[in-house]
């Protein structure tokens, strides 16, 4: 009864496998280079210099022009979107993801798979 009161479960106990700094560091890049802001303002950013270029080509005519009342909705668009992704890159810039959570919600994983591991009786 003693030995459950220090350990209440067999399989809960830390296995002692600390990350090294390198584990640590590569978690962090990696988190960092695939951040949701990137790959949002990285699309804006390809929309925007194909509708731009769509815009300064001029594919329509006068057609469009006509129906957007004289106004070159391509190229402002593509600037638009342009601008758009260019602050979910300064975003990204200014405000990353902290190392600090990054690497508490590595060790909370690492810590789960291994308390899973042992433990049979789940199932």
């Amino acid at each position: 009864m003693a030995d459950n009161e220090t350990n209440p479960k067999p399989g809960a106990e830390k296995t002692g496998a600390a990350l090294t700094d390198a584990e640590k560091d590569a978690a962090v890049r990696s988190t960092r280079r695939f951040d949701l802001r990137r790959i949002i303002g990285a699309l804006f950013v390809v929309y925007g210099l194909i509708v731009l270029i769509v815009g300064l080509v001029d594919l329509g005519g006068d057609n469009e022009t006509k129906m957007t009342g004289g106004i070159q909705i391509n190229i402002w668009t593509g600037i638009g979107m342009l601008v758009l992704g260019g602050l979910f890159f300064l975003w990204d810039r200014l405000a990353p993801v902290p190392a600090e959570d990054i690497v508490k919600n590595l060790e909370r994983e690492e810590d789960a798979k291994a308390a899973g591991e042992g433990d049979i009786e789940k199932f």
